[in-house]
């Protein structure tokens, strides 16, 4: 957002910010018209000129005024707003034309401009799925300007949330799609549906591991398979126990997969796997990442072990705000631990810190589940309690998991095996 702020203050001064005469020009036009003084250094180290420190909230606010605002708090939620609305514009005239070229030649003209790309994508791709145009979808995703590494996680993150709604409400089997490697990377690998491992989801996983796609996305493919085995109560076929370490595949994926070697195995030794597994990433900044399936996974199988390592080991700093639904599990997972242990204060604390409604949208579903449990047992009221179970077996109808029964309910929180 300072680098829309940036771009907007260059259009209002009428030139690029690029040498110390610049600068000095702006840091007088800043005084004249909102009587802030901002000196020239402070503007060359915003525009890259020396090197750069993160501005203050003195800086941000005047040129925010400068350009017309009251702060830069305003800016930035205002500039959401004209940009959705400008975007949503732009793609509504695009697809009444139903010129195929113009769109695409309009994509292209957009990755390389200042607008936000990832959220043009995301409502442009929606419209089309409402329309049902996949084969236009398809090219798109085709396009250079959408190769997934020109992309952030969290804009990855972002597009395959939006759209991967659309995709579940609608249920469609387009193999184009399913055989687009961009697409997959952009919307299937981040919009995890857990709420249709035995159904649509499932279904384009066992179709894109049978095809010659890179090895992540087998790979991944192979976790989703192998997850839904063990949800069905099926015997878990994981041998890619040493992927656990890699430091090329997505950290999540690694979760992953460490998540499915503890699920094929419940006699482990936690302590040396995951002690292990946190050594051989030990370099990176933040955990986080690495260990966000096993808070899911933990609460899945009941092993405190689990839990109360990762209560220990991680220092939950969010670098990211994507990580924002990953602390949330966390919460949820601290939780239960601390149910689990009979430490009703430290119970109380995180409970009330979780929130559904900041969970993962592909995650809600099957984490609502855990949640009914909690609040199953949480009350001493009947008709409550009758409230959470017909909620749960409702739940539980709609996932289609052997592995959520009644009596998974119902003894959840009476004797802990691990």
């Amino acid at each position: 957002m300072i680098d829309k702020l940036k771009y907007r203050v260059e259009e209002k001064i009428g030139c690029k910010i690029t040498n110390r005469g610049d600068c000095q020009l702006l840091s007088n036009a800043i005084l004249d018209v909102v009587g802030v003084d901002i000196s020239y250094n402070t503007i060359r180290r915003l525009y890259d000129l020396a090197p750069r420190t993160k501005p203050n909230k003195r800086t941000l606010d005047a040129l925010a005024m400068f350009i017309g605002y009251k702060n830069y708090v305003q800016f930035t939620q205002d500039y959401d707003i004209i940009g959705k609305q400008k975007s949503t514009s732009k793609i509504y005239k695009l697809i009444y034309a139903a010129d195929k070229k113009q769109i695409l030649t309009t994509i292209e003209s957009i990755k390389n401009s200042q607008e936000d790309f990832a959220e043009f994508i995301t409502l442009l791709i929606r419209e089309l799925f409402h329309d049902k145009n996949y084969g236009l979808i398809d090219e798109i995703f085709k396009l250079n300007a959408l190769q997934y590494q020109n992309f952030t996680y969290s804009e990855l993150l972002h597009i395959g949330n939006c759209i991967g709604l659309i995709i579940r409400k609608q249920k469609f089997s387009d193999i184009r799609l399913i055989n687009n490697t961009n697409f997959l990377h952009c919307v299937y690998l981040t919009f995890v549906d857990y709420s249709s491992l035995n159904g649509y989801y499932g279904q384009w996983a066992n179709h894109i591991f049978k095809q010659k796609h890179n090895g992540e996305i087998r790979i991944f493919c192979s976790a989703i398979i192998e997850l839904r085995k063990f949800l069905n109560k099926e015997r878990i076929n994981f041998h890619q126990e040493e992927l656990i370490y890699s430091n090329q595949l997505n950290p999540i994926l690694c979760s992953r997969l460490l998540s499915l070697t503890i699920l094929k195995n419940n006699k482990i030794n936690i302590d040396e796997l995951l002690g292990n597994y946190f050594r051989a990433h030990s370099k990176k900044s933040n955990l986080t990442d690495f260990s966000f399936e096993l808070f899911t996974t933990s609460i899945l199988i009941k092993n405190v072990a689990i839990m109360a390592f990762l209560i220990e080991k991680l220092n939950f700093k969010i670098e990211y705000y994507y990580q924002k639904s990953h602390r949330n599990s966390y919460y949820l997972m601290c939780g239960f631990y601390y149910k689990l242990t009979n430490q009703k204060r430290k119970e109380k604390e995180y409970m009330s810190l979780f929130n559904l409604e900041e969970c993962r949208y592909s995650y809600e579903e099957f984490i609502t589940v855990f949640y009914l449990i909690y609040s199953f047992h949480n009350t001493t009221v009947e008709a409550d309690k009758r409230e959470f179970k017909e909620r749960y077996f409702k739940a539980v109808k709609n996932l289609d998991y052997a592995y959520f029964n009644e009596s998974f309910l119902m003894h959840y929180f009476e004797e802990n095996t691990h």
